[in-house]
C-alpha cells in the first residue's frame, strides 16, 4: 500500500505534460514580445538613426569645406620653434615623419613655396 502511494506521487512528480504546456505558453509569449521589440527597434533605426547619420555627415562636410577656405598662416621665424639639434633619421633629415608641405613649416619657412590660399 505504501509502495503504491509512493509510486503515484512519483508519477505525478515526473509528469512533464503540464510543464510542457506551460513552457510552450512561455515560448509563444516570448516570441510575441521579441517580434514587437524588433519592430520597435526597426522604427527607431529608421526614424532616428538614419536621419541623425545624414545630419552628421552634412555637418562634417560643411565644416570641412569651411576649414579649407581658410588661408595658411603666414610664416614667422620664431627662435623657439622648429629647433633641429640633430637631423631626423629619414629622408633629408629636415622633414618630420608625417610632414605635410602645406601645414608644417621647416626652419626656413614653408617648403612648397605656396604662400597664398589653396
Amino acid at each position: 500500500m505504501a509502495f503504491r502511494f509512493v509510486r503515484v506521487l512519483t508519477r505525478r512528480g515526473f509528469n512533464t505534460s503540464a510543464v510542457r504546456a506551460n513552457l510552450k505558453e512561455e515560448l509563444l509569449a516570448e516570441e510575441k514580445h521579441a517580434t514587437g521589440t524588433m519592430k520597435t527597434w526597426k522604427l527607431i533605426s529608421g526614424i532616428v538613426a538614419v536621419p541623425a547619420l545624414i545630419l552628421c555627415t552634412y555637418n562634417a562636410y560643411v565644416c570641412e569645406v569651411e576649414h579649407h577656405t581658410h588661408p595658411r598662416p603666414e610664416f614667422v621665424p620664431y627662435s623657439h620653434l622648429r629647433i633641429r639639434n640633430k637631423t631626423f633619421p629619414w629622408g633629408d633629415g629636415n622633414h618630420s615623419l608625417f610632414h605635410n608641405d602645406h601645414a608644417n613649416a621647416l626652419p626656413e619657412g614653408y617648403s612648397d613655396g605656396d604662400d597664398h590660399e589653396h
